[in-house]
């Protein structure tokens, strides 16, 4: 059921958004053939983006949104709704057949989805959509202004036509106002719930790129309902284009109410020129708009980082200066010592020279002695 749920919130944020002031009714139909852990038909109602009811072909009863073990309705409306529901089904499994035929897929699990619902405006404009979907691909879509189903794939457009030429008919002038019909009930239930005003916290979260030294600045709200708002990332009071921004959907969070995100990348040479950045958030919650800016300031720990960075470049280029004089002054002390060298080595020469002359004086004085 969780699964389900996830797909029908990734469904509503693609193709059913209503403006404030309107509501809508959606249901998600997930049917499966082959081998699966799920059940063969399962069903999610949605009012606005809220759950009401779920329904799957395992335990075989509608269930209420504020207690799951309850069945939705008397037993005679549960029985009409069984009905509708055992004949939704088996038109989705012969469309599913057709496309299994057409793409020629024997075996293994397979799936067909229908997201269908209705929308009223505060001014009590009416709408009734339905789209099909057959292994995550759109392939059948209701147009209410016309009245008909048409084919994404025009190779199989004149044989589904042939074989849904009746259900057209229906989906207009029953399941339509049934829809309309059951989204006014829930909506006098829920009235409450459904029209509170939950005000958002909205915070600037910077993260730095050490490999690029540049940051991501984030705009965060968050704790918001109702779903819409509006959200702009501003640089020195003037927008960014939204190029420059990573956009996402409101998601939700796990209490009921909404988040959304926005982010831009900032490179080291744009935060040195300081910019100021101002994230600016208004919705039906607050009077206002909500202001909050950010302005890049080098941390104590960057300081710290710089300063050490210099001492041990100042550290460096002291140590090559003081090796570059010790070289020099090594360079002339060999000179001299190669010098003295050369000196004593004559001397030495002389020296050697007399010694044999000494010697001999020295002998004939003995001999005369003698």
């Amino acid at each position: 059921m969780f699964l389900v749920h996830a797909l029908a919130l990734i469904s509503l944020s693609k193709i059913a958004y209503t403006g404030s002031g309107s509501h809508s009714l959606w249901y998600l139909l997930t049917l499966t053939s082959g081998q699966s852990p799920f059940p063969e038909l399962s069903v999610l109602k949605m009012l606005d983006d809220f759950p009401v009811g779920y329904y799957d072909s395992t335990v075989k009863r509608l269930m209420l949104w504020n207690n799951w073990q309850k069945e939705e309705d008397k037993v005679q409306q549960a029985e009409f709704k069984q009905h509708i529901l055992e004949v939704t089904k088996n038109m989705m499994k012969r469309r599913l057949q057709l496309l299994r035929k057409h793409y020629n897929h024997s075996g293994g699990l397979l799936t067909y989805q229908r997201l269908a619902g209705c929308e009223l405006d505060a001014d009590g404009t009416e709408r009734f959509k339905s789209i099909d979907a057959y292994n995550g691909e759109d392939v059948f879509e209701f147009v209410s202004n016309s009245e008909s189903w048409y084919s994404f794939n025009p190779k199989i457009e004149e044989e589904f036509t042939l074989m849904e030429s009746g259900y057209a008919y229906f989906s207009q002038y029953f399941f339509k106002p049934l829809c309309i019909s059951t989204m006014k009930k829930h909506l006098q239930r829920l009235n409450t719930l459904l029209n509170r005003k939950v005000h958002p916290r909205v915070r600037v979260i910077h993260k730095q790129d050490r490999d690029s030294g540049g940051m991501e600045v984030t705009c965060l709200a968050t704790g918001f309902y109702p779903r819409h708002i509006n959200m702009t990332l501003q640089r020195n009071s003037q927008p960014v284009p939204d190029q420059e921004l990573t956009r996402g959907e409101p998601l939700p969070n796990g209490d009921g109410t909404y988040q959304l995100r926005r982010s831009l990348s900032v490179s080291a040479a744009e935060l040195r020129e300081r910019h100021l950045y101002t994230c600016t958030v208004t919705h039906s919650s607050v009077d206002n708009k909500l202001d909050v800016s950010w302005e890049f300031q080098p941390s104590r720990d960057n300081v710290v980082h710089l300063g050490i960075s210099f001492g041990v470049l100042t550290a460096l280029v002291l140590t090559m200066f003081g090796l570059c004089i010790w070289m020099k002054r090594d360079t002339v002390f060999r000179k001299a010592l190669q010098s003295v060298s050369a000196v004593g080595g004559q001397n030495e020469e002389s020296s050697c020279a007399s010694e044999p002359l000494q010697t001999e004086t020295e002998v004939s004085e003995v001999t005369e002695k003698f």
